[in-house]
């Protein structure tokens, strides 16, 4: 059965090994290292040489029955900022940093969960179907972990990440994501003496950025504007800026079109631009830049992976609902690979914040919830 004493340990252990993105690498040895203990047969790839980390996504295999499908287990070995020197403080059950840093619950409380759940199918010898555990690299800072991973090495026919918060509900659909990149150039002149011949990028910017709907677009969309850098002092009118976008959706139509839509916005107010100066025609200069981050996913209720999870929760005690995720994780890239993988929860709160939190008794019971899919499947 599951102990809470040793999982909260582990897990207390874990969130005190800094491992932001890209530098992962003494949290990765560690965790090979345990998975080797409980008899895992461990593989460190070359991933953290293509995208700049000191560490190694771990692709991990368990033994099981082999008339069963094999089943993929999935976490992320880094956190976001700021992650070095992190004090856990266990207080009313609930486990929470000192305040000066985030907590690490995501995704450190994944990898605790996953740990203890093949420790207590190791000691207590129950069956179970093979297992690829993966805990990749660099997942907050655009998935580059499982975007880079071998995929001939698995043999996995559906899986689970283990990355969102609530224990009793599992995402089973997630949308696809844009980012989009715009550089608009301007003419530079002498903000006081005489601004009439210039053209400011900053200006055109903030035009552009007027004539958007941002936010929530429907159930389905959402688009934001996140970034703006540019000019280069007070007394020069901006010759230069750059932004840096984003659309989601779950359905690929209204994702192009909500991308299309932020990108015509520029490019018409950069074309309105153009003036007369001193005889001359002068115009800004707009370039613009589409990158795809990930696909969606959905998941039917009818599927092997969602139906494992509300049968097991029934088990426990649980009413496994389904929802809808906002935002993209390993799973959208599993999933693309021909991996039909969905979310389940361990209970972390407030992530990427100073206030990160996790209470015992839903790390715990993630870990049951855990035990009882893999015992079944």
């Amino acid at each position: 059965m599951i102990q809470e004493k040793r999982l909260v340990d582990e897990f207390i252990e874990f969130v005190k090994i800094g491992s932001e993105s890209s530098n992962e690498g003494k949290f990765c040895n560690i965790i090979a290292e345990k998975l080797r203990k409980l008899g895992a047969k461990v593989f460190l790839d070359k991933s953290g040489e293509k995208i700049g980390s000191n560490g190694s996504n771990i692709i991990a295999k368990i033994n099981g029955d082999n008339n069963l499908p094999t089943i993929l287990l999935n976490a992320h070995l880094d956190t976001v900022t700021p992650g070095i020197d992190i004090k856990p403080i266990i207080e009313d059950g609930i486990i929470k940093s000192d305040g000066t840093t985030i907590l690490g619950a995501d995704d450190k409380s994944g990898i605790a969960i996953i740990l203890e759940v093949l420790r207590v199918l190791n000691v207590e010898k129950i069956s179970h179907p093979p297992i690829e555990i993966i805990f990749t690299l660099s997942e907050e800072i655009g998935l580059l972990g499982a975007k880079n991973l071998d995929y001939s090495l698995l043999n996995a026919k559906y899986g689970y990440s283990l990355d969102t918060h609530n224990v009793r509900k599992i995402t089973t659909s997630a949308p696809s994501h844009n980012k989009i990149y715009i550089k608009i150039y301007g003419v530079e002149s002498h903000a006081g003496a005489s601004p009439e011949q210039g053209i400011s990028a900053i200006e055109l910017a903030g035009k552009a950025i007027s004539r958007l709907k941002l936010g929530r677009i429907d159930e389905e969309t959402t688009s934001n504007i996140g970034k703006i850098k540019g000019g280069t002092a007070t007394n020069i009118v901006a010759g230069y800026v750059e932004i840096e976008g984003e659309t989601r959706s779950h359905q690929e139509e209204k994702l192009q079109k909500e991308t299309n839509h932020i990108v015509n916005v520029f490019k018409d107010v950069v074309q309105e631009s153009k003036k007369i100066i001193n005889g001359k025609s002068i115009a800004a200069n707009i370039k613009t830049e589409v990158i795809c981050e990930y696909k969606k996913f959905n998941l039917p209720i009818e599927s092997l992976a969602v139906q494992r999870v509300i049968e097991a929760g029934k088990r426990i005690g649980l009413d496994i609902l389904s929802s809808k995720g906002g935002g993209g994780s390993d799973a959208n890239v599993f999933n693309e690979r021909g991996i039909p993988t969905c979310i389940i929860g361990t209970g972390m709160q407030k992530v990427h914040t100073k206030k990160e939190f996790i209470k015992v008794e839903d790390l715990v019971l993630g870990a049951k919830l855990l035990l009882e899919i893999i015992k079944f499947c």
